[in-house]
């Protein structure tokens, strides 16, 4: 019986999505259809609500946006096709236009899970899909690994691309070796609460507490102010800081831009039910990079600042746009990628326009609470691609994740590393 029979075809997508972020253009032997799934099913997100765009201006977005090795391109678009989520118009055997046809919601990852499926996955694809779908749910002891059907060596190679790959993370705890995923507490809000509890010194609370009511604050304003929503932050608070940002925890967003340099976006606990469908993980991303946009034009803005993030939005959500300026779009454009929205030009003005779909009045919904602190028909052009790669970047949260980890972080004190190591070593 393969491992992957307990995995439906849509949370095949959206694990085989997860691992493509991370990996970025790294290339490993054993995943050949898992990771063209992730690649198409990131292809296929950025599509929705695109018309029909040239091959040669999708293999640009592919390629210097999303991370795509110029040789997988073809074949990843060739999957869209058999998905019947793209309609190819070709010359010869040449691709010349691409008509996107996406699909919203579960429809997405379903049909592309559906499609990948018939190919059949090799062992090491679909133990790593097993393994990533077991640390989704919770945290585990590496030894619990082995107990997924398969040889001791192929579990370790599993582990050992995970880790290098940063689509899964390893950690020592107490004299034993634990694994997680990035994505586990993007999904469980309780996951949080569990945290905090094994917290007794009560720093953990405090740290979570205080992003929970300033999400998508910049960690560099936190390091520069030492302080956070009007509470001051010692050093062993600066580290937990730190520590959920790069272990994991937090998956924090990524900005950059040439007047601000680069600067990381933190996340607490996700606001609304206990736990998010899989498939629903792209809205969050979309909110946190709203969140992450006016952020940065509030606290890291140029000549324009954004007085009420929330009234912003509010306004982007009843009337459809937010006001040009010179800004915008550095501000704005990883939210036409995502295909949130696009930008108007007049002369060197840009006016912000929200794409009307009920996934991106979702995602909205929840910026909105999160920036309150609340629990609760345009192509792209050859121009635009191009221009995408100057000036500000915005890095997905995983990815983001990933450099997080490279910076210099301060210690833990001994009381939250075992509050974290005490929780870690639970989540069985």
């Amino acid at each position: 019986m393969p491992i992957t029979d307990g995995l439906t075809p849509s949370e095949i997508s959206v694990r085989s999505h997860d691992i493509a972020v991370c990996l970025e253009q790294t290339t490993v032997d054993e995943f050949e259809i898992l990771h063209r799934l992730g690649m198409a099913v990131r292809l296929a997100l950025h599509l929705r609500g695109v018309q029909a765009v040239k091959y040669d201006i999708i293999k640009k977005v592919a390629v210097y946006l999303l991370d795509i090795p110029t040789t997988a391109v073809a074949s990843v678009v060739e999957l869209l096709a058999e998905a019947e989520f793209v309609q190819l118009v070709k010359e010869g055997k040449s691709i010349k236009t691409i008509i996107p046809q996406v699909p919203y919601f579960d429809d997405l990852f379903t049909g592309l899970g559906d499609v990948a499926s018939t190919y059949g996955f090799s062992e090491p694809e679909e133990l790593t899909l097993a393994l990533i779908k077991r640390l989704s749910a919770s945290p585990i002891i590496v030894d619990h690994a082995y107990s997924l059907g398969a040889e001791k060596k192929l579990v370790d190679r599993v582990i050992r691309i995970g880790t290098q790959g940063s689509f899964i993370v390893s950690r020592r705890a107490r004299g034993r070796d634990v694994l997680l995923s990035p994505a586990y507490f993007a999904e469980n809000k309780d996951a949080y609460a569990d945290l905090v509890a094994s917290n007794t010194s009560g720093r953990i609370k405090k740290v979570l507490d205080l992003l929970g009511k300033n999400q998508g604050w910049p960690l560099s304003e936190i390091l520069n102010h030492r302080e956070l929503g009007g509470t001051h932050l010692d050093d062993p608070d600066i580290a937990v800081f730190q520590k959920l940002a790069g272990d994991g925890f937090i998956p924090p967003p990524a900005i950059t831009t040439t007047h601000a340099g680069e600067n990381f976006f933190l996340f607490g606990p996700r606001p609304g039910p206990p736990r998010i469908p899989a498939f629903k993980k792209p809205i969050y991303e979309a909110a946190m990079a709203m969140v992450a946009a006016v952020r940065q034009g509030q606290l890291l803005f140029d000549k324009y600042r954004i007085h009420s993030p929330r009234a912003l939005l509010s306004a982007l959500e009843d009337r459809g746009y937010i006001k040009a300026n010179t800004e915008a779009w550095e501000q704005y454009r990883k939210l036409v990628t995502l295909r949130v929205g696009k930008l108007v030009r007049s002369g060197s003005w840009y006016r912000f326009e929200l794409i009307d779909n009920p996934e991106n009045k979702e995602a909205i919904r929840l910026a909105k609470v999160m920036v309150s602190g609340e629990q609760p028909e345009v192509a792209p052009s050859e121009d635009i691609v191009l221009a995408l790669r100057q000036g500000e970047e915005y890095v997905d949260s995983l990815i983001g994740r990933k450099r997080f980890v490279k910076l210099d972080r301060l210690a833990l004190d001994d009381e939250s590393k075992n509050a974290i190591d005490d929780f870690l070593l639970r989540g069985q």
